[in-house]
């Protein structure tokens, strides 16, 4: 799924550099998101890509990803789960285009089905990007190693810039 605002770029348009900023329903890439709309500069013939990585209900249906003993859903409550996601993930990208209209910035998202990592590194090569940016969650090194890190695995694999963009931690103000 594309959609864009502000003005769209025609498919001759040549745009002088593309960003992709990746996306995920967190508060940081969410962060990384708002972090790139106020450092970077966006020119005019500038596109900004919103990539969301969509898994699949499916893929949760028969357990943890099909593989082993798991539980199985009704179709029924699998679509119903599609739907749910589907609202949330709109929601979400609804508020980010909103951002980059606040900002006036043009963006185009792209909502492409599969796992994050890949579909990420396939989005960055498909538009030739120029940068890449995302969120980090901050996993400790027995969390990352156990989920995996997205952020850590496209720094290996695409071929442009990557900036890694973290969420300050919220200090916590104690009265003495």
């Amino acid at each position: 799924m594309e959609t864009s605002c502000a003005a769209d770029h025609s498919p001759n348009d040549a745009a002088e550099r593309t960003t992709v900023v990746a996306l995920d329903q967190s508060e940081e890439s969410f962060h990384a998101l708002q972090w790139a709309l106020d450092t970077l500069r966006f020119g005019v013939s500038d596109r900004l890509v919103l990539v969301h990585a969509r898994t699949s209900p499916l893929s949760h249906a028969t357990g943890f990803g099909g593989a082993g003993t798991g539980y199985i859903l009704g179709t029924e409550a699998v679509i119903s789960m599609e739907r749910s996601q589907e609202r949330e993930i709109n929601a979400f990208m609804d508020k980010a285009m909103e951002l980059c209209r606040e900002k006036k910035v043009k963006a185009v998202k792209h909502v492409v089905y599969g796992d994050a990592r890949d579909v990420i590194c396939e989005e960055i090569q498909k538009l030739n990007a120029n940068m890449l940016v995302i969120g980090s969650h901050g996993y400790g090194a027995v969390k990352r190693t156990f989920l995996g890190s997205v952020s850590d695995y496209c720094a290996h694999h695409v071929k442009c810039p990557l900036i890694i963009v973290k969420k300050p931690h919220e200090k916590s103000h104690l009265k003495n």
